[in-house]
């Protein structure tokens, strides 16, 4: 799970949340995951868009499964880059937890830039395999203290989405959480907020639309993402101030 953190008066909260993420391209859970598998027998219309997002990033492995990476240390890098990113987002909703989860945000900012700096964006399949590509994408969506990286980022992804290095589920997340730290209402609803102890989604551009919009990238309906998202890492609950523990 990844949050996005913002600071109200001196403290934490907890304003917005994502779907889950495996490394290996999937936008979802290992087919071995029982908080997935017991997510959706509460969300039974979100099986089959996630079976189908399975079915892609199972595409996709296979597709690249012969490359050898060119910068075998620089995948390696970015692995452990993104496992410790994922070990600090495995916890409670305590101040402790989220000020460690911002402290790696904050260690892995200035690498991630200088790697998409001198790689002229993401790096390539070629370059670090798929796995590499998803983790360095990773690091680029927690990267919320300079949203002008993230934003520089995705104007050059569309290259990678269209040779399916970088799945559409991440660019429809990348470009909502540009968009979200932009103050700009996002596309895609994937940025969810907690209101009243329910997960809701940041504002949206021409709301009516947005499941149009995200069919067309092969996602689910908005409703069944905020269902799976409340199954899997469950709200923090309301209360008078409005700040999480």
């Amino acid at each position: 799970m990844f949050l996005l953190i913002e600071r109200s008066k001196g403290m934490l909260r907890v304003v917005a949340v994502t779907a889950v993420l495996a490394f290996a391209g999937n936008a979802w859970a290992e087919d071995d995951d029982p908080e997935l598998a017991a997510a959706l027998l509460k969300c039974p219309d979100a099986a089959a868009f996630v079976n189908a997002d399975k079915a892609r990033g199972q595409e996709r492995k296979e597709r690249f499964a012969d490359l050898v990476p060119s910068d075998p240390q620089l995948r390696e890098r970015l692995l452990e880059m993104a496992r410790v990113d994922q070990q600090a987002r495995d916890g409670d909703w305590s101040q402790a937890m989220i000020e460690k989860m911002l402290a790696v945000d904050a260690a892995n900012l200035p690498e991630i830039r200088k790697i998409v700096a001198d790689h002229g964006g993401l790096p390539t399949a070629r370059q670090v395999g798929l796995e590499g590509v998803s983790a360095a994408w990773l690091l680029v969506q927690h990267a919320d203290r300079d949203p002008d990286f993230q934003h520089q980022v995705l104007d050059a992804i569309m290259p990678l989405v269209e040779s399916g290095e970088v799945s559409s589920h991440d660019f429809a997340l990348l470009t909502d959480r540009v968009l979200v730290n932009a103050d700009k209402p996002q596309r895609y609803g994937s940025q969810l907020m907690a209101v009243d102890g329910k997960w809701q989604p940041k504002p949206m551009e021409a709301p009516e639309k947005v499941d149009q919009r995200r069919a067309s990238l092969g996602q689910m309906p908005l409703a069944d993402y905020i269902c799976v998202a409340t199954q899997m890492m469950p709200p923090p609950p309301a209360n008078a101030g409005g700040n999480t523990p």
